[in-house]
């Protein structure tokens, strides 16, 4: 698989040029940022719960 391949999309008007490898990377922070918010609403949801 060529990682380096450049992937176009293109959002609203504005045409997007990025390599594969980038875009799976911006990928990967979004997904383990999301994950960790969701773990720390549940912690901190828990913890108000109790008297």
């Amino acid at each position: 698989m060529n990682w380096r391949r450049i992937i176009r999309f293109k959002i609203g008007d504005v045409p997007w040029e990025i390599p594969l490898n980038i875009l799976l990377l911006l990928i990967a922070i979004t997904v383990l940022l999301m994950a960790g918010g969701a773990y720390l609403g549940v912690q901190f949801a828990q913890s108000q719960a109790s008297p």
